[in-house]
């Protein structure tokens, strides 16, 4: 065996090289060119190029980590080594890839057998012999330095250097006088040690263990499409599995039939699939070390693909989303000082969530209701009518805000022009009382621009002015003065027609009082209110599908105000009116998610919406990706997780997870299966309890610990021969004497 894997290591590294040195195909590769589509096809070419040479660099610094006989059920035999990078054709060799077919024979013990899936069909293979290595290349002689062996009836071996096996079975007896052979037998016993001899990690980071166990192996080969949560005690390669699974499912070639007609959907409209994916960890120190592991599999993870929650919730609710203030949107400001909910509510927050949700439901719905009923209240009966119809879709339409969306989108475009109609009408007759003063006093507009600078951002609108210019580019100087004139006179025009005041801490209300100061006398505007109501009822009904999306933060708040009145879920703190605590952030952004993918997720409105599918709905859709995996998952929140799920693509729902409920180290983190239920009901939990990291006296330790706490224990990876590692003759220097001092 030996012999056979040192000689192969250097026909692959031979092949490899050869490749790693050819001139990269160019456009006349194409048997035609199509100008619409040759620019995708020679990027895409160059990416095939790229990843193949940096397969072939990966072959010649690490040849084959596995070597496996198999027999199929004629007892015909194969040798098959098992790389991580893409396989080479290199003479009678049968390399494979562990991320394909076969290389799933390299995680089962010897005996063992698999149905092998082939293009020629399905074979049944037993493994009867195994050995995998860890190559290396001292002084340019390529060895495995260790190589655990193992065949039918008997091994596990470990073989500290292959080389050195050689050049043991390389002399005979009668070379070598009494000293020298005592020297070799005693070498030679080094050498190969019985059972499996475990190596030493000299920092901080993920064993690189590049053949899984069955169980692992099992898992990170399910299908792309799937919701999985890994859980078990450290030591038990839940975070190398998770890797390894990325690895696979990012190469387009190793993926299924299935799996690749999923991929080739969601890649329509988004990035290519070896970079469509996210992985979450908890600290940057985490963040860091997964990126190691990452770059042994020859996976790219740039920055903004390994992401801690902290930075991509902030990026998500100030860059993509309109939460937080910026100069794109948002008005809330994060303050991570102050935490205005209850202690109950941190542990709770599915029931916190559920309970916002539905009230951010109700009040959504309340309001395209009243939105109906001020249009059926026009004076023209045309206009009246169609309220009468949207209140008519409305009431034959579940509870459910989307399907409520969707039944009134029917009458879009009628709404529409209405709304048209009515503006032009009332934008004269606002114009005109700003025109005189104008015409009077040149200054006013120069003087009102200055003034309205001078507004605080905190200076709310009035509520009946919300989302009147939601489709304006704002505007500077003169211009800005206008618009706020206009709005202004509009504010009060629906004030007099609803018989109350405008507020006077509101921005309308400053700039009504700034007005008056000023002297200006304005005139009465009720008849104008009227028309304003029913436009601004028509047009809200038609952006109701941005609002239900959009108008989360402002009902967030109207929530926080109503429960924190009745003292549930909140406590009184010195949090302002437009202040928020990062979990509040990860409910207002999973409303958002989800309200977003429930109206994509629906067809019909869909269809219906067409060319006019709001910007919101396109700028979630930009944000979903292929795969979505989280590290540590425990101690994130169910409502964070429900976050990181919201973003996986609709077409592949892609969800993998990792974690130990024991592990958990903060207060808010999910603390059982049934929080990974709340987010995925069909999530497939795995639990895995052989520990490969600890000695033996530590694994009893945390057995011990987690038994005090009613948990299951945790199961030792075992060599076929028990052996003490505190007694072991070939335990390692470095511990043996770390032993003795802390003795």
């Amino acid at each position: 065996m030996a012999e056979d894997a040192l000689g192969t290591f250097e026909q692959i590294v031979s092949a490899a090289a050869s490749l790693i040195g050819q001139r990269p195909a160019g456009v006349d590769a194409f048997a035609g060119i199509n100008e619409l589509t040759a620019s995708r096809a020679v990027e895409n070419l160059g990416r095939v190029q790229g990843e193949l040479a940096s397969a072939y660099r990966h072959l010649r610094d690490e040849p084959a980590i596995a070597r496996v006989v198999v027999a199929d059920e004629n007892d015909r035999r194969e040798t098959l080594y098992i790389c991580r990078a893409t396989p080479v054709t290199c003479g009678g060799v049968q390399l494979c890839s562990n991320l394909g077919p076969k290389g799933r024979l390299a995680a089962l013990p010897v005996g063992d057998f698999a149905r092998i899936r082939l293009p020629s069909g399905a074979v049944d293979l037993e493994v009867v012999e195994k050995a995998v290595f860890k190559p290396t290349c001292p002084g340019g002689m390529w060895d495995s330095q260790p190589t655990v062996f193992q065949a039918e009836g008997h091994g596990p071996l470990t073989i500290v250097s292959l080389r050195e096996l050689l050049a043991a079975a390389g002399y005979a007896d009668d070379d070598l006088d009494a000293l020298e052979r005592q020297l070799a037998d005693d070498d030679e016993a080094v050498n190969v040690v019985e059972g499996l001899r475990r190596s030493v990690l000299t920092a901080m980071q993920l064993r690189d263990q590049p053949i899984l166990d069955q169980f692992q192996d099992e898992i990170f080969r399910l299908p792309l499409d799937s919701r999985l949560a890994i859980l078990g005690p450290p030591g038990t390669g839940k975070t190398t599995t998770l890797v390894r699974r990325l690895r696979q499912k990012v190469d387009f070639q190793f993926l299924s039939e299935e799996e690749q007609d999923l991929v080739e959907t969601a890649d329509a409209n988004g990035p290519p699939h070896n970079q469509s994916w996210l992985m979450f960890t908890p600290t940057e120190l985490l963040k860091q070390y997964v990126k190691e592991a990452f770059a042994r599999e020859g996976v790219p993870a740039p920055e903004q693909r390994i992401r801690t929650w902290s930075d991509h919730r902030r990026d998500l609710a100030r860059r993509s989303l309109p939460i937080l203030r910026s100069a794109t949107g948002g008005t809330l400001v994060i303050n991570e000082r102050v935490d205005p909910l209850q202690p109950a509510t941190i542990t709770d927050q599915i029931a916190w969530f559920e309970d916002f949700n539905a009230f951010s439901s109700a009040i959504f719905l309340e309001q395209i209701s009243a939105h109906a009923a001020a249009i059926g209240g026009s004076a023209d009966p045309t206009i009246a009518r169609i309220g009468s119809r949207v209140a008519g879709l409305l009431s034959s339409a579940s509870t459910r805000p989307v399907a409520a969306i969707a039944a009134v989108s029917a009458v879009f475009e009628e709404l529409r022009k209405t709304s048209s109609s009515l503006n032009d009408e009332i934008r004269q007759r606002l114009r005109r009382p700003l025109a005189r003063q104008v015409a009077a006093d040149p200054t006013l507009l120069d003087d009102l621009a200055r003034f309205i600078v001078t507004l605080s951002p905190d200076v709310e609108d009035d509520e009946d002015a919300e989302g009147d210019d939601e489709d304006e580019v704002p505007q500077q100087g003169r211009r800005a003065a206008q618009d706020a004139f206009l709005k202004a006179l509009r504010g009060r025009a629906v004030a007099e027609a609803r018989k109350r005041p405008v507020s006077r801490t509101s921005r309308n209300g400053r700039v009504l009082q700034w007005l008056t100061d000023r002297g200006m006398m304005l005139p009465e505007m009720a008849d104008i209110g009227e028309l304003v109501v029913v436009q601004r009822a028509a047009r809200r009904l038609v952006a109701s599908p941005t609002a239900f999306v959009r108008g989360v933060p402002a009902r967030y708040r109207t929530f926080r105000r109503a429960r924190l009145a009745v003292g549930r879920w909140y406590q009184e703190s010195d949090i302002a009116g437009g202040e928020v605590s990062p979990h509040e952030v990860d409910v207002i952004l999973l409303a958002m998610l989800r309200n977003a993918r429930d109206m994509l997720d629906d067809t019909n409105l869909m269809r219906r919406l067409g060319d006019r599918t709001p910007q919101i709905l396109s700028d979630v859709s930009r944000l979903q990706r292929n795969q979505i995996l989280v590290d540590e998952a425990t101690d994130f929140s169910p409502v964070q997780l429900a976050c990181m799920a919201a973003l996986a693509s609709p077409w592949t729902n892609s969800f993998f997870a990792c974690g130990d409920f024991n592990q958990r180290l903060t207060v808010w983190g999910a603390r059982s299966v049934d929080h990974l239920r709340w987010i995925f009901p069909d999530i497939d939990v795995r639990e895995i309890d052989v520990a490969y990291r600890q000695s033996r006296r530590l694994n009893e330790l945390a057995s011990a610990l987690a038994a005090k706490d009613g948990k299951a224990s945790t199961r030792m990876c075992q060599p076929a021969r028990k052996v003490d590692p505190l007694s072991a003759p070939n335990i390692d220097p470095l511990f043996r004497e770390f032993r003795r001092l802390s003795r």
